[in-house]
């Protein structure tokens, strides 16, 4: 995924006013949209949504519609890209009306300007989104860990790949170990794949401090280059990393993604991938 710099400005957060804040605060959650979803999938519980990213391809109210209408999900991390421009009054409304919650949001950038930070997560209180998924100044923690307690969300490192400074499993884990249990991990299946790191053994590692997870799988192509493929064909253990959230009973942010073409009918067959690890997991 394409780290974005998020755009919202605090002026455009508060000025939704106190009103607006309570519409939002209490506005219904589509429970149409739940009753759709647990019809039209078997994850034996788990809260699967997709990361929006994977629908970078259209707009984030088309996104929306296929999430509802093609993948039959009704959770949805929202990357930041999708949503520039769009304020989050508009947001809520178009999830709301589609019966979708927002699991997550980012993934973003925190650098070391607290009160810049600060304003990422005001909209994500705003939006009723309890993980922000982040590429973190490691000079950052300090302040973070005063902002996840305070609003009570948590801010979860993205592993991105081979080079990137949050790649590799041990790293990530020295960084966060001493400060606060909301700052954790979300663990890019397919990017610690990439890193020559095992996925599973991040879950191992982090426990509880996994957060968010992006669940996606890599090969390499006849190059020798790394592709992204459908779940199961490359090196992920799609039935063991089930078995793993199932035991923990996950309700994290558990978001689908796929960086390549036709991503809906990809994304499609992956769902049923899933629903088949799942019981092989269960049984």
């Amino acid at each position: 995924m394409h780290i974005e710099p998020t755009r919202f400005s605090r002026r455009a957060v508060l000025g939704l006013g106190a009103a607006a804040l309570a519409g939002l605060a209490f506005a219904p959650r589509g429970a149409a949209g739940d009753d759709a979803a647990a019809v039209a999938h078997d994850f034996g519980g788990l809260p699967m949504g997709v990361q929006s990213y994977t629908l970078r391809d259209r707009s984030f109210e088309k996104a929306l519609d296929a999430i509802k209408d093609d993948l039959k999900l009704n959770a949805v991390e929202i990357w930041n890209g999708h949503v520039t421009g769009i304020g989050p009054t508009k947001i809520r409304q178009l999830l709301d009306a589609r019966g979708i919650k927002a699991s997550a949001y980012g993934v973003v950038n925190f650098g070391r300007n607290d009160d810049a930070n600060r304003k990422i997560f005001e909209l994500a209180k705003v939006l009723d989104i309890p993980h922000i998924t982040c590429d973190p100044d490691p000079g950052s923690f300090d302040g973070l860990d005063k902002l996840t307690e305070e609003f009570d969300i948590t801010a979860d490192i993205h592993d991105h790949g081979p080079g990137h400074r949050w790649g590799k499993i041990d790293v990530i884990w020295a960084a966060i170990k001493d400060h606060s249990s909301r700052i954790g991990l979300c663990n890019d299946t397919g990017h610690f794949i990439r890193a020559g790191e095992d996925p599973l053994r991040a879950c191992e590692l982090f426990g509880d401090r996994i957060h968010a997870m992006h669940v996606k799988d890599f090969k390499k192509n006849e190059n020798g280059n790394w592709e992204d493929c459908g779940l199961g064909d490359g090196h992920l253990k799609l039935t063991a990393l089930m078995k793993w959230l199932l035991a923990r009973n996950f309700r994290g942010d558990l978001s689908l993604e796929y960086e390549g073409k036709n991503p809906v009918k990809v994304c499609q067959d992956d769902l049923s991938r899933i629903e088949k690890a799942v019981a092989e997991a269960k049984g």
